[in-house]
């Protein structure tokens, strides 16, 4: 009797177990679905804090496009070539084709006060550089296209330095704006949102991207700083926020893709 009721809570142990307790030799399973569900709750737990421990990525802003954009809108431009002592003129109408975070931005460039008279200025300059033969000839007029675009993407899509609608606006949260020397001077030409400035105003240091970091005094209106490239961005830090420390995003807001002369007149 006592070998029966062992066998009896020993079958029990086994059914609770899992093991062979049935009346046909199979398995029983509620021990085991308890424990499938045990370990599919624990997965479902570990994926969901696996999720929401992960950082999610963000989003990559490139620039939209392409777009076309008259430099002058119905206007032209009048410089004078080389030919006979700069006595004769060329006229013609530039465009662009573009790529900008916001396509409305070259438009957004005749409310600078300056711009207009330093766009024709360096146009100007550059037409006085060929000769009438020259533009109007096949591959130098390639070359002569090339070169205004070379010198109108700066003026076009300058530099900025933080959050601001003109480039020579402080950045409203650090104080920063581009130095004197930027558009004669920097070599640097990248799209804003994939490059930075990394600023402590406590600790007077300044660096660019990845490149060396340096000291500043306070102050200065023009300062240089070279990314890891080499490249030169100049740097007013004489509004600079007392006690700032952070990241200012620092490039360009677009790029020019080509630039067009249309008809060109002779005269």
């Amino acid at each position: 009797m006592a070998d029966d009721e062992t066998k009896e809570a020993e079958d029990g142990e086994a059914q609770a177990d899992g093991g062979e307790g049935s009346a046909d030799g199979k398995k029983s399973s509620k021990g085991s679905l308890k424990l499938l569900g045990g370990i599919v709750g624990l997965i479902a737990t570990g994926t969901i804090l696996a999720v929401m421990a992960t950082p999610s990525k963000a989003v990559r802003k490139v620039y939209e496009g392409p777009a076309m954009h008259s430099f002058f809108g119905d206007g032209e431009i009048v410089g004078n070539p080389l030919d006979d002592n700069y006595s004769r003129y060329l006229k013609f109408r530039p465009s662009c084709q573009f790529e900008a975070y916001d396509l409305t931005y070259p438009a957004s460039r005749a409310t600078d006060e300056h711009y207009e008279t330093l766009l024709r200025e360096t146009l100007q300059h550059t037409i006085s550089k060929f000769s009438i033969d020259e533009v109007m000839g096949g591959v130098n007029r390639d070359t002569f296209a090339a070169e205004l675009e070379e010198v109108a993407e700066p003026i076009l899509f300058p530099v900025h330095i933080g959050a601001t609608l003109s480039p020579y606006e402080l950045d409203p949260e650090s104080g920063l704006r581009v130095g004197d020397s930027q558009d004669r001077k920097g070599t640097f030409r990248g799209p804003f949102y994939d490059h930075l400035l990394k600023v402590d105003a406590v600790k007077k240091t300044l660096q660019f991207d990845e490149g060396p970091e340096i000291n500043f005094g306070g102050g200065e209106y023009d300062l240089l700083v070279e990314d890891q490239n080499g490249r030169t961005v100049y740097v007013d830090l004489s509004r600079l926020e007392d006690g700032f420390v952070g990241e200012v995003h620092v490039g360009v807001m677009g790029r020019i893709k080509r630039l067009f002369t249309g008809d060109i007149i002779a005269q």
